[in-house]
């Protein structure tokens, strides 16, 4: 069996560790493998969402493998580190629930957005391969700010998923109950505007079903519009302001397809059908 999987249903991408008989732990057959479910993610039209998840009882516990032996192995393992980063412009989610250390955490931080079940933990882990690339410090200051980043990786310390939300690491904390989608999800009414909450109920409480939730929330509001803030954003970091705000990337969601949709939509009081063009 492979040690990554890929599935679509309707418009929700599902890129599974597999591994769970070594903690979703990483060796350089998973690593290709994750590359190659990513870059079928990037190419796949039907998908506009994806949610990386991964099976048993932990997200991914860091790396598995030994120091290359050669350069050319070296050279593949940064390369393809925790899947290599693949540049798309649609949203990836990462669902943990367990450990998340090590390369585990370069994962989920190379994802857009992490939900986490109230047992996760997160962890830099410095007790990796020898020569393993150190990717980490680099998502923590974009996603956490200088101060808070080097705290972290100085005190090595292990986030509960409270603490995580609480710094920004997670967005949404799983819980298990009954999902509230009474008005979400009806269509009963024509926008979907709903008080963005820290947790996500899912009847299971597992991560990836809170992923999909999550994933199903994004998919109401204009994937053009969301893809085009995506690129944006992450084109800006590290530009000054004064060359940020004139960032030119397309498509531009102003004169799209879906921009038509949603002005029509509202004429006619209705929930929009995106088309993503």
């Amino acid at each position: 069996m492979p040690d990554v999987s890929y599935r679509r249903e309707e418009r929700i991408a599902y890129i599974g560790l597999q591994a769970a008989s070594r903690g979703n732990a990483f060796n350089p057959a998973m690593r290709r493998e994750l590359n190659q479910a990513l870059l079928q993610y990037q190419g796949d039209k039907e998908a506009w969402m994806a949610v990386v998840y991964g099976d048993g009882a932990n997200f991914c516990v860091g790396s598995a493998d030994r120091a290359p032996a050669s350069k050319r192995e070296a050279r593949e393992r940064g390369r393809l580190w925790a899947g290599g980063y693949v540049e798309t412009w649609k949203p990836l989610i990462a669902a943990v629930q367990g450990q998340c250390k090590g390369e585990g955490l370069a994962l989920a931080l190379s994802c857009d957005l992490r939900v986490a079940t109230e047992n996760a933990s997160f962890e830099a882990d410095f007790g990796g391969p020898e020569g393993a690339p150190n990717v980490v410090p680099s998502w923590l200051v974009a996603l956490l700010g200088l101060s808070e980043a080097i705290e972290l990786l100085w005190l090595r310390k292990a986030l509960d998923v409270w603490q995580a939300h609480k710094l920004g690491v997670v967005n949404r904390v799983v819980v298990q109950g009954q999902p509230d989608e009474s008005e979400l999800f009806s269509g009963t009414i024509r926008f979907p505007m709903v008080a963005m909450k820290p947790t996500v109920a899912v009847s299971d409480g597992k991560a990836v079903t809170g992923g999909a939730r999550y994933a199903r929330e994004l998919l109401l509001y204009a994937p053009v519009t969301r893809n085009f803030q995506k690129e944006t954003a992450y084109r800006s970091i590290g530009v000054p302001f004064l060359y940020a705000q004139s960032l030119e990337v397309g498509p531009n969601p102003y004169g799209s397809a879906d921009r038509i949709e949603g002005n029509r939509s509202f004429a006619e009081n209705r929930r929009p059908v995106w088309q993503n063009r």
